[in-house]
């Protein structure tokens, strides 16, 4: 099964970008402009790494991090911006933000961050579906 990756952003520059990044035969990158066709792509779909463009028409960034958040507590959700002075590390972090980008985006750290969210996301559906384990007799 491909990994499915959702891109937010209003410029086809970095919407096209990311689908350049990742091979198709491993990756679906899904990239869409604005929050409204975010929130319908992830009603319809499980995917649980998320870049947001902080600054989009219509609901931005901070916004649609917090609903991705209210149904997806388990995405792993990355902040894109070139505005880093509009938008506090604090702001995006109570938001429910895992990590935090500035344009231009270093490509490498954009890959190794992907690599990275997906291991983490198999630890924790592999810890989910182990039994638990067994306590010795006693114990509490």
């Amino acid at each position: 099964m491909k990994r499915q990756i959702l891109v937010v952003d209003d410029e086809e520059a970095i919407r096209s970008l990311f689908k350049s990044l990742f091979p198709e035969d491993v990756y679906d990158v899904h990239a869409v402009e604005d929050g409204r066709e975010a929130l319908h792509l992830l009603s319809n779909a499980d995917i649980n790494v998320i870049f947001l463009d902080l600054k989009l028409f219509g609901m931005d960034g901070i916004t649609l991090c917090r609903q991705i958040r209210q149904t997806n507590p388990i995405a792993m959700i990355h902040a894109m911006t070139g505005w880093s002075v509009l938008y506090d590390l604090e702001e995006c972090r109570s938001a429910g933000f895992d990590d935090y980008f500035v344009k231009p985006l270093d490509i490498d750290l954009v890959v190794s961050t992907v690599e990275e969210s997906f291991k983490r996301l198999d630890r924790w559906r592999h810890k989910s579906m182990s039994p638990p384990a067994e306590r010795p007799h006693g114990a509490s």
